[in-house]
């Protein structure tokens, strides 16, 4: 139930991406447009009885008005009946505003009288061909998926080692329903990874497959590693592997890859014990290629890169953002839309990613504890990259690495909690004011970090 408080409280904060005013139901067409646009985003609510300015004035309502309403959202395809709550308008009783909600749509891309619309800001626009281009894809997906398909291959092909290994994993990490002495087939029917004649399918190859079986069969299996000197791709290799072969195995070697390649400081711990770790905490590598082979588009040639630099680490996953994904969206609490459904699952169940959609959060507060700047997100045509910076350095919003010192570090690290001041930022550098003011605008400079204000009240806050 929607409240006159709810109103007044969405009202103030304006109108939005999710939120928009109208003085009167005679605005229901463009209404029912933005609903159709809501529906394509993230859902959202349009309110009749208020005008645009923000003022609550509420309107006559009757079964004619709730009809008019009803008619011009009829007119959305695929059908989807928004939800209407009447509210008494605060200064006069026999008027009432009208709530109209949706939320995010299942069956996307959602079009009104045959045009398609998205929600730009505040504003309701057409929908670019591409953006529909990939909804019609997405919903085509869920019914045919490449991870369903059969591999032409038998289970001869798949590695049964691996296969009772994860068995016994899951049910160690209690996250898969399986006998203890349940077999391959047994294992792998129950995750859908069989055809209905009892082979197994690509998803079973990609996890289990043995290389030698489907060599040149599935060319976008297994992964690159690139090690370099420097900070660009150049002649000079410092390691390189080309690996052909499953999922699990592969994420294994890229593993081991990074643990050769990068930099293992020691640190004290609170024992006064000297540790060595990786200087990008393995989380956030384990997230990275989780998510690289978890959602990766399996039908597009090449395979998952990781490319070490000087100054960063690249995970690069064939494919683009799916189900209205930003890269923006990453970095915040987002719904989990995999598009390997079953892929992902049996990484779950072998305690690799949690499938709640919070993997790349965990992954960005990994790296902001152990001194580093958050992971940035780039997304092409044709891939989605992970970027992870080197001990050292701090990654601006574009991926791009900005050299910074163990004290700056620090400053960053407390802004990645929230805006600051000159003198809280100095104390989390452990550092005297004018040094941390020093710091703060080579670092604003460089583009890293603005400021709001002036004077003591000025804070500091992460671009």
């Amino acid at each position: 139930m929607v409240a006159i408080g709810d109103i007044e409280r969405l009202v103030a904060g304006g109108e939005s991406e999710t939120v928009e005013f109208k003085a009167t139901t005679g605005q229901r067409t463009e209404a029912a447009r933005t609903l159709a646009a809501m529906l394509n985003g993230q859902g959202g609510m349009v309110l009749f009885g208020v005008r645009p300015g923000g003022r609550i004035v509420g309107q006559t309502v009757s079964d004619k008005t709730m009809g008019d309403i009803t008619n011009a959202c009829a007119e959305i395809n695929p059908a989807h009946p928004p939800s209407v709550e009447r509210i008494a308008a605060p200064q006069n009783n026999r008027l009432e505003v009208l709530a109209v909600s949706v939320p995010p749509g299942g069956a996307k891309p959602y079009s009104h009288k045959g045009r398609y619309f998205v929600r730009s800001g505040a504003t309701t626009v057409d929908m670019p061909d591409e953006v529909q281009l990939s909804l019609v894809l997405d919903r085509a997906h869920s019914l045919r998926r490449w991870e369903l398909e059969g591999s032409n291959l038998d289970g001869e092909a798949l590695d049964e080692t691996e296969v009772r290994n994860f068995r016994d994993e899951a049910i160690e990490s209690s996250r898969g329903r399986f006998d203890a002495d349940a077999s391959v087939a047994e294992v792998l029917r129950s995750l859908n990874l069989l055809t209905d004649e009892g082979a197994p399918n690509r998803g079973a190859v990609t996890l289990f497959g043995r290389a030698e079986a489907f060599a040149g069969r599935f060319p976008s299996l297994g992964c690159r590693l690139v090690a370099v000197p420097g900070v660009e791709i150049g002649e000079e290799l410092q390691d390189d592997e080309l690996l052909e072969s499953n999922s699990f195995l592969a994420m294994r070697r890229a593993i081991a890859f990074c643990e050769r390649n990068l930099r293992h400081p020691v640190r004290i711990n609170g024992g006064l014990q000297a540790e060595a770790d990786l200087e990008i905490p393995r989380l956030a590598l384990r997230e990275a290629l989780a998510n690289a082979f978890g959602h990766r588009d399996y039908s597009l040639p090449g395979k998952v890169q990781v490319r070490i630099f000087a100054d960063r680490l690249e995970v690069l996953s064939p494919g683009v953002l799916r189900f209205g994904l930003t890269p923006a969206d990453l970095l915040g609490p987002h719904p989990s839309h995999p598009w390997n459904p079953n892929i992902v699952g049996c990484l779950y169940r072998r305690g690799i990613v949690e499938q709640l959609g919070t993997g790349t959060t965990r992954m960005a507060r990994s790296c902001v504890r152990a001194g580093l700047g958050r992971p940035a997100f780039l997304a092409s045509a044709t891939a989605v990259t992970c970027v992870l910076p080197r001990q050292g350095h701090w990654l601006k919003s574009d991926g791009t690495p900005v050299a910074v010192s163990t004290k700056q570090a620090s400053i960053l690290a407390e802004l990645a909690s929230g805006p600051a001041t000159r003198g809280q930022l100095a104390d989390a550098a452990a550092v005297g004011a004018a040094p941390a003011g020093e710091m703060l605008a080579e670092l604003r400079d460089r583009g890293v970090v603005r400021v709001e204000g002036h004077g003591r009240g000025a804070r500091w806050h992460l671009t």
